[in-house]
């Protein structure tokens, strides 16, 4: 069977190579180009001109829409792979949406927490100290704030749901379902301008209907500024958005939540400042109000604020009623209403405040639970004096404090971590003792993993003569006393080491090794000590010399001290 190729379908073919040439040097731009060669190749091939393509599939295409690249979200999906694979399962997607980790959710969701922020600040205050004003520049502000939460909500129907382990909904049926079912209503609720409804019935009394056109506007202007109190609802909004930065940026939690803590306190207390003007105001300050005593009905923004939230921290901190107490029914039930939330808010507040302390500073917590441990166990023990004095001596110098569970977390990491975090805290081991310094790195490394820290107060007895060596040790701080028949002949510290004699002759030990001073050590057993030295002959053979030298030494001072 015999093909033959026709001239058109290799200017077909160079076409093609063409296109996609231009293609990978233009990757912003989109060019679909369809070929068709169903035996009928005279037909021109079908296109779509980049220009035809939809402005929503353009900014699909866009990496600012999809996941970011960032340390964060590499956690997330544990590997880089797996990223560029939920990239790629975005692009492939038939709709335009948002991914919840990308770049732009990062940064709207910074304006909308600062948007929300303004709102529950801002807001209690225009409706309680400027209820009978319409400012032009507080329509501004809320018709571009609730421009732009109107905005959000556009946004959330297109922006994927996070899942657990990373995954996410793309798909925008399932957004849109899940959006509804959950925040959209609160969200919609507490968006929705009805200050502007007011602008609506501005000139209602212009048709004869109402005879007192003045005091209309101002009772609707009254009411409106009541319903807008439902853009407070925008605080479950603002813990949302607030919860996703907190993930995002990475911080330790128990900073976050004190931080968050504290604004709440603040925010609640000046909602409670608000309120108590507010009342007083729509009651048209009566006589006895607390406005009117303190002669505040003309005075300052500034004096009447600052008045509300003296008397409010006063409510909230349970410290009294304020400069006067209520001499009216509704003051006082509003300061009954405010003095219990006050009460059980400070309440929660200190415990919740308390914990968030605790957990800050777990190792020290942990340390002091473990030390009254151990004063029960000696007071039941009846321990002796001078022995609990010791005890609590060692804990102090061992632990400074602080109590780690430092095998728990070894055993948890994988050996190149484990490895740094040995060397770093025989760092200064290793400069000081010498043969370390200018050993194999190799020997080193493989020698520092086998060391036990110890400690020792002083006059603790580290070596007993005439017993079996079952370990050495390196002094890392602290000195201590060579004794050989009740005569001390030598003095070690940072730095040096000892107990390697019975180790290498396999003999008895030779002197006694007393503390003179508190000594923080690290003990390298027999097996280990063996084990690193098999691998290193010219290491073992050094040490063998220095523990000859020491030995003959000793057997000198020994006669020595014998003779006189």
């Amino acid at each position: 069977m015999h093909v033959k190729v026709r001239p058109l379908d290799k200017e077909k073919i160079e076409m093609k190579s063409t296109v996609e040439e231009i293609h990978k040097d233009l990757p912003g731009v989109g060019v679909a180009v369809e070929m068709h060669g169903d035996g009928n190749d005279d037909k021109p091939s079908s296109t779509s001109p980049p220009q035809t393509r939809s402005f929503f599939h353009q900014l699909h295409n866009k990496s600012f829409f999809h996941a970011s690249n960032s340390k964060f979200v590499k956690k997330i999906y544990r590997s880089e792979n797996a990223l560029k694979n939920e990239q790629r399962r975005q692009r492939e997607a038939q709709t335009f949406t948002i991914h919840p980790f990308s770049d732009f959710r990062w940064y709207w969701d910074i304006l909308m927490v600062f948007l929300m922020f303004m709102t529950l600040i801002l807001l209690p205050v225009n409706i309680a100290f400027f209820s009978d004003e319409i400012r032009r520049e507080w329509v501004t502000i809320n018709c571009i704030a609730d421009g732009l939460f109107m905005i959000d909500i556009v946004l959330n129907f297109c922006t994927g749901i996070a899942r657990q382990h990373g995954e996410v909904i793309l798909q925008k049926r399932r957004i849109a379902w899940c959006y509804l079912k959950g925040w959209f209503p609160l969200d919609f609720i507490s968006s929705f301008p009805f200050d502007y409804i007011y602008f609506t019935q501005e000139n209602f009394g212009e048709e004869g209907a109402i005879s007192d056109e003045m005091l209309l506007k101002l009772r609707i202007l009254r009411l409106i500024k009541v319903l807008s109190l439902l853009r407070l609802l925008r605080l479950s909004r603002l813990m949302r958005y607030a919860q996703r930065l907190e993930e995002l940026l990475n911080i330790d939690g128990a900073i976050i939540s004190i931080v968050n803590l504290v604004i709440f306190a603040l925010v609640v207390t000046h909602w409670n400042c608000c309120l108590q003007f507010l009342v007083p105001f729509f009651m048209d300050f009566p006589v006895d109000s607390w406005v009117s005593i303190n002669n505040l009905q003309n005075a300052s923004k500034w004096e009447q604020y600052s008045w509300s939230f003296f008397k409010s921290i006063c409510h909230m901190l349970g410290l009294g009623f304020g400069r006067y107490p209520p001499a009216n029914i509704t003051e006082m039930w509003l300061t009954v209403i405010s003095v219990c939330f006050g009460a059980t808010f400070y309440a929660l507040f200190i415990g919740h405040m308390s914990t968030l302390l605790l957990s800050i500073d777990a190792s020290a917590r942990l340390y002091n639970e473990r030390i009254n441990q151990v004063k029960e166990y000696m007071k039941f023990h009846k321990v002796p004096f001078n022995i609990q004095k010791r005890i609590l001596d060692y804990y102090e110098h061992r632990y400074q404090r602080k109590y780690f569970n430092d095998h728990a977390i070894m055993s948890e990491q994988n050996r190149p971590i484990r490895l740094a975090l040995v060397q770093h805290q025989c760092k200064s081991l290793i400069n000081k003792v010498d043969f370390l310094a200018n050993a194999d790195q190799d020997f080193v490394s493989d020698l520092i993993q086998k060391l036990e820290f110890e400690v020792y107060l002083e006059r603790d007895e580290i070596i007993q003569a005439n017993t079996r060596g079952t370990a050495m040790y390196f002094i890392e701080h602290g000195s201590v006393d060579i004794i050989v028949d009740g005569q001390v002949i030598g003095k070690l510290s940072d730095g040096d080491h000892f107990g390697e004699i019975a180790l290498l002759t396999d003999i008895k030990r030779v002197a006694t090794v007393v503390a003179s001073a508190t000594c923080d050590l690290y003990s390298l057993s027999r097996d280990n000590f063996n084990e690193a030295l098999s691998d290193h002959p010219a290491i073992s053979s050094l040490m063998t010399q220095v523990a000859n030298e020491r030995l003959s030494k000793n057997k000198d001072s020994s006669e020595q001290s014998q003779s006189i």
